[in-house]
This record gives structure tokens, sequence and C-alpha cells, in this order.
């Protein structure tokens, strides 16, 4: 039993292979290539890339240099700002140093009150309460003085009164001045 096959038919089973060997070839060969031959197109367009970020950031070494330096010059001019001390208890000890300091020629310091420390926009705060007795052209100099000291200090509270009703210059002064070290809030909220 011999199918005969027409000469129409032959050509529609060539045609049929033909595609269907052009179908596997572009299914199983030609496009795994294509999508191969991108990938490696994509990834060599990002490696070149990040050589040419690379080569800026190294062409960039004199300006970073030059912001290293003016970091360190910053860093060095901020820590000149707090107390030497890193313990609260010295740290009052020389904020009491630097008011005496303030005061000599100035104001008389009648009491002096170290008050517990405390953290302020997350840098450690040492408080101290002193009681002055001056006029008020000398006190207005003891705040100026303290103002201006190298040493970051904030006058916090300011109370004062007069002592005799006689000299209303003469003034008895509450002054809560704060200064600060190099100590800044732990993360966990623990407190000193």
């Amino acid at each position: 039993m011999v199918i005969k096959i027409g000469e129409r038919d032959k050509k529609i089973l060539i045609g049929g292979g033909v595609f269907v060997v052009c179908y596997l070839f572009f299914m199983f060969i030609a496009q795994p290539i294509y999508i191969k031959q991108v990938n490696i197109n994509k990834r060599i367009k990002e490696k070149s890339n990040f050589i040419k970020k690379y080569y800026e950031v190294l062409n960039q070494t004199a300006h970073y240099q030059a912001k290293e330096i003016v970091n360190k010059n910053n860093t060095t001019t901020l820590e000149q700002k707090f107390l030497k001390e890193n313990e609260p208890g010295l740290a009052a000890a020389g904020l009491q140093r630097i008011l005496q300091e303030s005061s000599k020629g100035v104001v008389d310091i009648k009491k002096t009150q170290v008050k517990k420390t405390r953290f302020i926009s997350g840098v450690l705060a040492i408080p101290i309460e002193i009681t002055i007795n001056s006029n008020l052209k000398n006190l207005a100099l003891f705040i100026m003085r303290i103002e201006n000291h190298q040493k970051f200090l904030i006058v916090e509270e300011f109370r004062s009164r007069r002592i005799n009703k006689q000299e209303p210059e003469d003034l008895l002064t509450r002054l809560l001045i704060t200064g600060f070290i190099k100590k800044l809030e732990s993360k966990t909220g623990k407190p000193i």
C-alpha cells in the first residue's frame, strides 16, 4: 500500500516542513543567541559606565582632599568649643574654673551649685547655677564674657532682684549657665 501524494500536497508538506524547521531554528537557536547578545551588550555598557564614573571620581581626588582638610579644620574648631573633660563631674569643675576666671574683677560669686546633667539636642550638657552679687554694668560685662568665651557656654536662666532699695544698681542674680562635653546621647536611651 503506497500512498500517492500529489504534486500540490508535496509542495504543501515541504513548505510545512521548512516552516517547522525555520520555527524550531528561530525558537531554539536564533532567539537564545540574540537574548544572550543583548545581555552581554547591557553588561558591557554597565561596566563601561562604572569605569567612567570611577575615573571621574579619581580625577576629583584633589577636591576630596581639600574637603577632608576643611572637615579636619571644622572638627578641630568644634572640639575646642566643648569642655576638655569627658566625665560630667570633671567637666563641671572645669566650667566652675572658667566662671571663676570670668568673674575676676567684675562680679562676686556667692554660691555655686552643679545641677543634674542632661542631653540637649543629643549632646551632654553640664548646667551650673551660680548666685552673684554685682551692679548692672558689671553683670552685663560678666554675661558678655560668658557668651563670648572660647568654649560654647549658654545662659539658660536669668533671675535678678535688687538687694538694696536705696541702691537700685545692687543686684543679686541667679544664673543657670550650661557648658557641653563631647558625649552624644546613646541610641538605647539609657540615662547617665
